[in-house]
């Protein structure tokens, strides 16, 4: 048995494992076969070229994308010279520490058991490079920097014990450039000293270029996806000039065939590009689906910037219905191959929940990320204002009333963390939360902090999270827009506060619902849609599908995904029944003028009788 596996860096090898079994065949009774293994190494040709910037001016990489945690370049597979596909790699920041480090060994992991096991709706790594310090000249010339200060060594890793980041040093003349002053520092690393190129201080890009990466580190290589959810949306978000009337009158001048053809085919289209829509979220809450079950893997960081789109959904009318644009649109809706990826599982934990998140004020509240933050994520992290009694003979304290009427409320598995500890060695671990009379009292694990400690509660993010994302994503895609999703999460919380029944007549009592359902552009399966939306942001009500923020696995996904599937096969239905709309429409017309026929029949002979008498 043999496997290929192991892709290497640039220009690397790829390993081919190879398994003999050597059976014992005529060995006696209490043997064992034995197992030998041996490796060999093949040489591989997989080369990757740096996509660059086409502007006059000196060379710069192509950066599809930054993050907290990383930078990501376009980049040129090429294949025994010969160029293969277009693809990305993920690099972590320059500045990153030895926890930016840990964090993104931690997604490279999950991607590489992705890899292996492959998931429905996340994109499959490609290969996994080494990459040592690397900069790009303004010439063009990627190179390894050498000592700034002309020795001409060329700069190596060094790892300080006394700070929490990585350096670069000269071990002949003592130069050393942490990864904490590289924002202050890094020209240092393309001036022309540092160069094998552009050496003379005279030169044209002489004291030009960028660092590519900073130190060696892992990157991973993924698949290039030219679209995100939001150029997606942006694509569908097409509102007619004129609106759709959905009242009676219309709905029998449509039965009656009386409904002008253009209009006719507008009500299609739009059906249509509704069922894409619900076609991209249905995919998103299978990812997610697959994630929470047999992955156990809770994302927390879902939203537009972290879902890529393969196949845009914005194509010609079906090929082989020329003419006909009906059918052209049928075609459409039976073949929609639009297909989603998840990415970014840079935060994102697996069986065990941790603090890991965003910590960072202004990127947590970016306008991007904001509308799709549950109440425990705009609530992670909260002072307690209040001294907490610690109770050590029953390991307990009181919740202060601050606690218990913050939106996030306390629940199990929350952290009490002391500031001052920046290694989270005094963390205590709440066990169980427990009403006795009107007070709340939270049971620990651990030791209690010194006194004096500045406290605060850390909410870890679970499956409840990933689900209340799966809400606004859902509203994001039928809206198209930042701002109506962040106008969905007062309505959600108004409700949450002031709960009510979530169904429509409920619902439309609430000032901020009518507004919120014209905001999609359809018309069509505007209440259900809706309903599903609320159910996964709402949390405690019969109707959500979280209870509380405490739910593990991968049922209240399920549920949510299965409502969506609902509504997508009653849309379906909807759509299709156009197939045979001119032939009901003269079977109305028959029936219509033979009731006519009837009618005056019945009238003739009415007036006939009433003349003979």
């Amino acid at each position: 048995m043999s496997r290929a596996s192991d892709l290497s860096p640039v220009s690397g090898t790829i390993s081919l494992h190879l398994e003999t079994l050597d059976a014992l065949v005529d060995a006696p009774l209490g043997h064992s076969m034995t197992v030998s293994r041996s490796r060999s190494m093949l040489p591989s040709q997989v080369e990757y070229d740096l996509m660059r910037i086409p502007d006059p001016g000196p060379a710069r990489p192509q950066v599809l994308g930054t993050g907290r945690f990383a930078k990501v370049y376009a980049a040129q597979q090429v294949i025994a010279g010969l160029a293969a596909r277009r693809v990305a790699i993920k690099v972590l920041h320059d500045h990153a520490g030895y926890e930016e480090e840990r964090l993104f060994s931690r997604e490279i992991a999950l991607n590489r058991e992705f890899s292996l096991n492959p998931t429905v709706g996340v994109a499959a790594m490609v290969d996994i490079i080494h990459l040592d310090a690397l900069v790009l000249c303004g010439c063009g010339m990627l190179y390894h920097p050498r000592c700034p200060q002309g020795c001409g060594s060329l700069l190596q890793r060094k790892n300080l014990e006394s700070r929490p980041f990585p350096s670069l040093t000269c071990e002949t003349c003592e130069y050393s450039l942490s990864a904490e002053y590289v924002h202050e520092r890094g020209h240092e690393l393309f001036g022309h000293r540092a160069k094998p190129c552009c050496r003379a201080e005279s030169a044209t890009h002489a004291d030009v270029g960028t660092i590519i990466n900073f130190t060696l580190r892992e990157a991973m290589v993924m698949e290039l996806l030219d679209m995100s959810l939001e150029g997606c949306a942006a694509a569908l978000d097409r509102p007619e000039r004129d609106g759709i009337d959905l009242s009676g009158l219309e709905r029998l001048r449509l039965g009656l065939g009386l409904l002008p053809e253009r209009r006719r085919l507008q009500r299609i289209a739009m059906e249509v590009r509704l069922l894409s829509k619900i076609h991209l979220m249905v995919q998103i809450a299978e990812a997610v689906v697959a994630l929470h079950g047999n992955k156990r893997v809770v994302h927390k960081d879902l939203a537009p910037d972290n879902i890529m789109i393969r196949n845009s959904p914005v194509v010609p009318l079906g090929v082989g219905f020329v003419g006909d644009h009906v059918a052209g649109l049928l075609d459409f809706a039976a073949n929609l191959h639009t297909e989603i990826c998840v990415i970014d599982f840079g935060l994102s934990d697996k069986e065990q929940l941790t603090r890991s998140w965003y910590e960072d004020a202004e990127t947590s509240l970016a306008v991007t990320k904001l509308p799709y933050l549950s109440p425990e994520a705009r609530y992670q992290r909260q002072t307690i204002g209040a001294n907490l009694d610690f109770e050590g003979s029953h390991l307990r304290f009181r919740v202060p009333p601050s606690l218990v009427q913050s939106p996030a409320s306390i629940y199990a598995h929350d952290i009490i963390a002391n500031s001052y500890d920046p290694q989270h060695v005094q963390d205590l671990q709440i066990s169980k939360v427990e009403v006795e009379g009107r007070d709340r009292f939270a049971y620990y694990e651990g030791t209690p902090p010194p006194e004096g400690a500045r406290l605060e509660i850390v909410r870890p993010l679970g499956e409840a999270h990933d689900v209340y994302a799966l809400g606004a994503l859902l509203y994001y895609i039928l809206t198209g827009r930042h701002h109506e999703v962040e106008q969905l999460s007062h309505l959600v919380a108004s409700i949450q506060d002031q709960p009510c029944a979530i169904d429509r007549k409920s619902l439309s009592r609430r000032n901020n619902y009518g507004n919120r359902c014209r905001s999609i552009s359809e018309p069509f399966w505007r209440d259900e849609l809706m309903l599903v939306t609320i159910r996964a942001m709402v949390r405690g009500r019969p109707e959500s599908f979280v209870f509380d923020r405490t739910i593990r696995g991968s049922e209240p996904a399920a549920a949510f995904l299965t409502e969506l599937k609902r509504i997508q096969q009653g849309l379906l239905a909807d759509i299709f029944y156009e197939r045979g709309y001119w032939r009901r429409v003269w079977i109305w017309r028959c029936v219509a003028l033979a009731c006519l026929v009837a009618v005056g029949m019945t009238s003739l002979w009415l007036a006939q009788a009433e003349a003979v008498t």
